[in-house]
């Protein structure tokens, strides 16, 4: 029986039902998903996975609004949405940066040297074996993994690390397939070589991740009690909005939305929370209401764009954040109005991340465990993979996955031989990919279980 469904219907499909996509329901979004005291409600990555999609949605519907215009296709819009984190690590960014660094080393000031973005590419192509028996990877389309990979923004050096990594991981993981060179070209060059993602679709989804986390995970913080937290946040909303005189872009969504946002925080402020939840239904739509007109006026703008101009900005440039879009102001088209909501955006953003979510006491705690469980583990699995062997020893290993992590180890020796002259002085660095992608596809609980039975040592998760 034949199968119709559009090609990007079959790569939603296919991740849906990977193992990986099913994991992210134990993977810690804002706080640990697993051994909770506080609270069921709390988002996971797999929740927020279809937030994101929801608003990347919204948008595409918003721009197809326009009957004159190329309709996006909302299933591209789905399949990146969902596999945009299925590569992330346990306990949120502390895990990537610390396998980052146990990997390659310190990297100053400029953060990870790999990210989660490169792991969902990987877990993507290589590790999940879901479509057929023996075939590595989920056989995506070549948009939609430009769009999972570019969800968050690599800067040329780490683009050309990542392709490095990502050639020897397909000599060895698709050694024997008939894969035409010329595809494969095509695909290092989508993929690598342009900074952007190529598609309408993949920038809405990128800018969609940024909106949801700032629309959606102030409300765990509440639920984890940091109320007053969120009542200073909301605070800085309305500091911020009165700022700008409540003259931001001339949509007026917003707008309309504000004035009862302000009645409802009044009532809350005079210990009536019992309207919080409101309050924060609110919230989302007036920061919707300023984000779809900014973002629907880019994707028109990038479709009236001649062929050659968008293809050299979206190959200088990153178009998957607010303020990648406001330096862009002038290619972009964007008005007064719409620069000062960017900037009303990017303040109340920094307010969040540096006085709400670092000072909560819930999330710096688990940053700290995190680190060292990540740092003790990697080490620790690093030893016993070289224990007693010149190539990798895998006994404790399950040994339903032992085969692919051999395929990690002899990606790594790939890597380490394409290293030659690059001055990488990194020990250990096959054995340490396969470490990598055994931690990476590690849920919060499997984590910690996996330490205490390494280490004996317990690990209190409430």
């Amino acid at each position: 029986m034949g199968d119709d469904r559009a090609p990007y219907l079959h790569d939603r499909d296919r991740i849906i039902f990977s193992r990986a996509f099913r994991r992210l329901a134990f993977k810690t979004q804002v706080v640990p998903a697993s051994g909770r005291s506080t609270s069921d409600h709390i988002r996971t990555r797999l929740t927020h996975s279809l937030e994101v999609m929801q608003i990347a949605s919204s948008i595409a519907l918003d721009v197809n609004g326009d009957k004159k215009r190329k309709l996006l296709d909302l299933d591209l819009i789905q399949a990146i949405s969902l596999g945009h984190d299925i590569g992330h690590t346990a306990y949120g960014h502390i895990g990537e940066r610390v396998l980052s660094e146990f990997i390659f080393g310190q990297d100053g000031a400029s953060g990870c040297k790999v990210k989660h973005n490169f792991q969902s590419l990987k877990m993507c192509c290589f590790l999940e074996k879901q479509y057929k028996p023996d075939f590595c990877g989920l056989n995506l389309t070549i948009a939609t993994l430009d769009g999972i990979l570019k969800h968050s923004c690599l800067d040329e050096e780490k683009r050309s690390l990542c392709k490095r990594i990502f050639n020897s991981y397909q000599e060895i993981f698709w050694k024997g397939k008939k894969i035409d060179p010329r595809n494969r070209e095509k695909l290092n060059e989508y993929l690598f070589e342009y900074v952007s993602p190529l598609t309408d679709e993949g920038i809405i989804v990128a800018i969609a991740d940024e909106i949801a986390q700032l629309c959606h995970d102030i409300e765990d913080i509440r639920r984890l009690g940091g109320l007053e937290s969120v009542i200073d946040f909301y605070e800085e909303v309305c500091k911020q909005w009165d700022k700008t005189g409540g003259n931001l872009s001339k949509d007026t969504r917003a707008e309309k939305v504000y004035g009862d946002f302000v009645k409802v925080f009044k009532s809350v402020k005079d210990n009536r929370t019992d309207e919080i939840a409101k309050l924060e239904r609110l919230y989302i739509k007036f920061t919707i209401g300023i984000c779809i007109p900014i973002v629907s006026k880019v994707i028109k703008t990038l479709q009236d764009m001649d062929r050659g101009s968008r293809k050299k900005l979206l190959k200088e440039s990153y178009l998957g954040e607010f303020k990648d879009l406001k330096e862009l102001k002038s290619k972009l088209n964007l008005d007064e109005g719409e620069i000062k909501s960017i900037e009303y955006m990017e303040k109340i953003s920094n307010h969040y991340k540096k006085k709400i979510l670092m000072e909560l006491p819930a999330v710096a705690k688990w940053d700290i465990k995190a680190k060292e469980l990540y740092e003790e583990l990697s080490e620790k699995l690093c030893k016993v993979f070289k224990h007693n062997t010149t190539e990798i020893n895998l006994n404790i290993i399950d040994s339903g996955i032992r085969k692919d992590l051999e395929r990690s180890y002899n990606a790594g020796k790939k890597f380490e031989k394409s290293q030659k002259g690059r001055g990488s002085g990194v020990n250990d660095l096959p054995i340490k990919f396969a470490v990598w992608d055994y931690l990476a596809g590690m849920t919060d609980s499997y984590i910690i279980k996996e330490y205490e039975s390494l280490t004996f040592k317990h690990v209190e998760i409430g």
